[in-house]
């Protein structure tokens, strides 16, 4: 019965594509025993499976009860934030601070989207959240619709990425692990700053490209407008403070963090006055938002369940770890591609539960630590948002720009082309995730980063072509510039001796930058006047 009612549930909550990949695996559970190859499996009873699917702990009940306590904590925090007016600041603040530059309304929305989407932890939620601001001022701004819809999508699918709050999933992968939701968190701080700092680069090469200037002055907030912006920062101060340094439970954090936001940002005279409203809208959006991660983990549990009882995610992997024996490279590139299917159209906290089920193991047989293999699928699971065909980010997007959500799903994968290269970076050279299992060399550590930082700045070159304003790089100087990236790219740990190749790398795409700004100074000239 219960698994019946968590079908329906499905079905009213989510739709019926989820439905039918539930009932799809609980169909094979009785033909698994006359299945070939690496899809047959284990004969179980009804009663047994049934059993199994409500009662054991990665089932319905252990991933309803992640739902239970840490999404709830996190839910309830980011409802607090939301519907007291933080996401409003948030967005005020980066257009503050960014807006005046060149291309600052696409710079602002990166901002703005990446702090946001670490409270609301979905891709889809955060377009339609802040998107509604971001993208008509980019399109006013100079930016087509195309291009604007895509900045926003690859923005907002990044948000799941950001510590210190990442959505369910994230709380999921814990679970998983057997680890305190810190360790996870501290893990994804580098990777999501490369994330960023790439899709940072493109929009300002972008910008210049298309000769977007800042906005006005009087389009900008005041800064009388500002002066709430400090009521904000008590809820992650405390959130951080207790997690990572008194090292509470993240449930406990999470609600601790959402009363300290409920004190600070209630006493606000818009909000305060509805005092009564808003905290019962507060409550009564939590439950809606709960309702659909419950449904969802419960839907999770059945497919985990019939994936154990049957045996068939053990032969996925042993599968998957036969195809290492050709290289561990060759084994990503396929848990990446099997993540990206399994994970499109559907919400993050089922994708991510499938394909740490699924391909995540057969990393860890690899040798992979397992909390890179984990964060290497997760990566892939969420990054299905703004990759055609079903890009849900895109989509979201497309009736706000007016534009495809293929057009915008194509140039978005263009934008976002770091979040497929990040996962490849953290599993050959795992102290980019900043977990304790390993001994930390500063100067190599700093090496490593500031070498990510030039490969990403160079393959941003190669995909927008341009350095100087009116000038665009040939075909050829951009190809270079792209494959110079690969070579930094390489990980030191792959090559004996990487370090002088990817200085001679770096110094070969110095030598071309200047060159080029050298042979074009009077156009810099030119651009500095019209300036002024």
């Amino acid at each position: 019965m219960a698994v019946f009612l968590v079908i329906e549930a499905l079905r009213r909550v989510i739709g019926w594509l989820l439905v039918g990949i539930v009932l799809v695996f609980i169909s094979y559970a009785y033909v698994a025993p006359y299945m070939v190859g690496m899809l047959q499996g284990s004969p179980t009873s009804t009663e047994r499976l049934f059993n199994y699917l409500y009662f054991d702990s990665s089932g319905i009940i252990g991933l309803v009860g992640i739902a239970a306590t840490l999404g709830f904590s996190f839910v309830l925090f980011g409802q607090v934030l939301l519907q007291l007016g933080g996401g409003d600041i948030m967005n005020k603040l980066a257009i503050f601070a960014f807006g005046r530059f060149r291309g600052g309304t696409a710079k602002a929305s990166v901002v703005s989207s990446s702090l946001t989407g670490t409270i609301t932890g979905g891709p889809v939620t955060n377009v339609l959240l802040t998107g509604n601001i971001t993208i008509p001022l980019m399109k006013k701004n100079g930016y087509t619709a195309t291009q604007a819809g895509a900045i926003e999508s690859v923005a907002s699918t990044g948000g799941q990425l950001v510590p210190p709050v990442m959505g369910v999933a994230a709380f999921v992968m814990a679970e998983y692990l057997g680890i305190p939701y810190s360790e996870v968190a501290l893990a994804a701080l580098i990777p999501a700053l490369l994330y960023y700092y790439s899709l940072f680069v493109q929009v300002d090469l972008l910008s210049l490209r298309n000769n977007i200037r800042g906005m006005k002055r009087d389009l900008l907030p005041k800064l009388g407008e500002l002066k709430n912006t400090w009521l904000i920062l008590p809820a992650f101060c405390i959130l951080i403070y207790l997690m990572f340094i008194k090292g509470y439970t993240a449930q406990v954090s999470g609600v601790l963090a959402a009363l300290a936001a409920f004190v600070f940002l209630i006493w606000q005279a818009t909000y305060r006055k509805k005092f009564w409203h808003h905290t019962k809208e507060i409550f009564i959006e939590t439950g809606k938002t709960l309702i659909t991660v419950s449904v969802v983990l419960a839907a999770a549990g059945i497919v985990v369940g019939v994936t154990g009882i049957t045996g068939l995610g053990f032969n996925l992997s042993m599968t998957l770890a036969s195809v290492g024996d050709y290289g561990l490279f060759w084994l990503l590139v396929l848990c990446a591609l099997v993540s990206l299917i399994l994970g499109m159209g559907m919400p993050s906290v089922a994708a991510y539960s499938m394909v740490a089920l699924l391909a995540a193991p057969a990393l860890v047989e690899h040798g992979v630590p397992p909390i890179a293999a984990h964060l290497f699928v997760f990566y892939y699971a969420i990054l299905c948002n703004f990759t055609p065909p079903i890009a849900m980010a895109c989509f979201a997007a497309s009736p706000i720009a007016q534009a495809s959500p293929n057009k915008i799903g194509f140039t978005a994968l263009k934008l976002g082309v770091s979040g497929f290269l990040v996962p490849f970076a953290f599993i050959y050279e795992p102290r980019l995730l900043l977990t304790f299992n390993y001994e930390h060399s500063i100067g190599t550590f700093i090496f490593l980063l500031v070498s990510m930082l030039i490969a990403f700045y160079f393959l941003s070159l190669g995909f927008v072509g341009q350095i100087l304003p009116h000038q665009k790089l040939s075909v050829l100087i951009r190809a270079v510039f792209i494959v110079l990236s690969l070579v930094i790219f390489t990980p030191i740990s792959v090559l004996g001796g990487a370090w002088v190749i990817n200085s001679v790398a770096v110094l070969i795409g110095a030598i071309l930058i200047i060159g080029y700004v050298l042979k074009h100074k009077s156009v810099i000239k030119e651009d500095a006047s019209v300036s002024a």
